[in-house]
């Protein structure tokens, strides 16, 4: 009744003490459980729970909405629409997903931001009014860890001024030299700023 045993380390890391009945009572959380499909936490639920381990579970909607957002995290989007996540759901047969999602809000799975899409470097208060306010679901680890690395940034951004005068022709040189139009880029993007985050791909 357990987790597969080929599972049990990763699934004790990933659920902490207890896993084991945690797991009894909600066998979907196997899908916390990485490189675990929803295809292996469904026939665990049903091992488990019978007929009873339908797709329309709330349980299951719950897990899934953690491992659809997790998924999003590995491609680099710490945050969904409400849309896309139901989207998600959808294609793994949750047959109400926007209940789901309404649910996971309402019971803390995941936190909720408003995005208002106004330029970063826009005066506070700008076309506040005007600017559209994108709803947005996150998990709430990736969300701290992105509010200290915001606030590590501004620091920063406080401590160093963006380069000069004569400082910047070497800069120019720099990047007319790079050795590809991506690192050309982040040069000149360094040039011009105190501080640039450089996130993916190669420079």
């Amino acid at each position: 009744g357990g987790a597969p045993e080929a599972l049990a380390p990763r699934v004790a890391s990933a659920l902490g003490e207890g896993a084991e009945a945690r797991l009894r009572a909600d066998p979907w959380l196997l899908l916390a459980t990485p490189g675990v499909p929803p295809r292996q936490a469904d026939e665990f639920a049903r091992a488990l729970l019978g007929d009873e381990a339908g797709p329309g579970d709330e349980r299951r909607g719950q897990a899934l909405v953690g491992w659809l957002l997790e998924r999003a995290a590995l491609a680099g989007h710490t945050v969904l629409e409400p849309g896309q996540l139901a989207a998600g759901l959808r294609e793994q047969g949750v047959p109400e997903p926007e209940e789901a999602v309404s649910t996971a809000i309402e019971e803390g799975t995941v936190l909720v931001f408003q995005d208002r899409g106004a330029p970063l470097d826009a005066p506070a208060g700008e076309d506040e009014q005007a600017a559209e306010v994108r709803v947005l679901v996150g998990l709430e680890r990736y969300a701290l860890a992105e509010e200290s690395l915001a606030d590590g940034l501004g620091r920063l951004h406080g401590t160093f001024a963006a380069p000069e005068g004569e400082a910047t022709g070497g800069w120019a040189e720099a990047a007319a030299s790079a050795p590809s139009p991506s690192a050309g880029e982040l040069i000149r993007a360094a040039a011009g700023a105190a501080v640039v985050a450089h996130t993916g791909g190669e420079a």
